[in-house]
């Protein structure tokens, strides 16, 4: 149970990332419905629609990504200041994976076991 808040809390702070991720490898167009789909099947978790779309709003306006209106739907693509931004986290995806494993770390090592920090 606590792994699954633990997964649904890093899946929704990093939407933004998992969602240019996924324009990048595709290298295609992405509406919100295809985003949600993207997560569900990746990560076997549902994200509200109105996370998806909130960052994709968030991310149109950041300009690191261009929506165009088609039909009812709207599709999303990468910028170039999107794909620059993508290629910069991928670059220091080995920093990055240092610091998140910093994060989960126990200080110092030293827990008892009663999970008590020593």
């Amino acid at each position: 149970m606590l792994l699954k808040v633990i997964e649904k809390r890093i899946i929704n702070e990093f939407m933004d990332f998992i969602i240019l991720f996924a324009l990048k490898s595709n290298g295609d167009y992405i509406s919100g419905y295809d985003a949600i789909k993207y997560v569900n099947r990746r990560f076997r978790f549902l994200p509200s629609s109105g996370t998806v779309y909130s960052q994709l709003y968030a991310m149109e306006r950041d300009g690191l990504l261009r929506g165009v209106q088609k039909g009812r739907c709207r599709i999303y693509r990468l910028t170039q200041k999107g794909r620059e931004f993508v290629d910069s986290v991928l670059r220091a995806n080995g920093n990055i994976q240092k610091f998140v494993s910093m994060v989960f770390s126990v200080p110092n090592g030293n827990v008892d076991a009663n999970g008590e920090w020593q």
